[in-house]
């Protein structure tokens, strides 16, 4: 069997290995994405697990540091990537790359939970759509470079 080297964090506090017997950890990211509704299961964090310390030995309290993580439903959530900066981490929004003549982006407002966050209408992802993002943050810890990443105020 593969060694678990990542887990998923269902709406902040439902945490778990990716590993399933059956399916491969990209149909186990798409299927996690597609339950999404919004209001019951509204976010999904993947996260890497710390070298050599098995799942169920992970401090929660401490840990992820770092993440890929969505809110909202499956048909319109917005993506957001936690990484280390000066200072300390900061997060982002991931949105695709918009052509220069495309004129101004209009502000969409993605509610999950009871609470809304506010992005660009190119910033706004559908499950598989998002996917995409997951599962390459999942083989290589960043996200493709076909996206863009804005910063959020600390």
């Amino acid at each position: 069997m593969k060694k678990v080297t990542h887990a998923l964090t269902m709406n902040g506090r439902v945490h778990g290995e990716v590993k399933d017997p059956d399916l491969l950890p990209r149909e186990v990211i798409e299927q996690r994405l597609g339950l999404l509704d919004g209001v019951d299961r509204y976010s999904l964090s993947l996260w890497r697990l710390p070298v050599g310390v098995p799942f169920d030995r992970v401090d929660l309290a401490v840990w992820p540091q770092e993440y890929v993580q969505v809110a909202g439903s499956a048909d319109r959530m917005t993506v957001e990537v936690r990484r280390p900066g000066d200072p300390g981490e900061r997060q982002y929004v991931v949105g695709r790359a918009v052509p220069d003549n495309s004129g101004p982006a209009g502000e969409v407002v993605i509610r999950w939970n009871g609470c809304e966050s506010r992005v660009y209408s190119y910033e706004v992802f559908s499950a598989a759509e998002a996917a995409e993002v997951f599962v390459r943050y999942y083989e290589t810890g960043q996200v493709p470079d076909t996206f863009r990443l804005r910063a959020l105020p600390l």
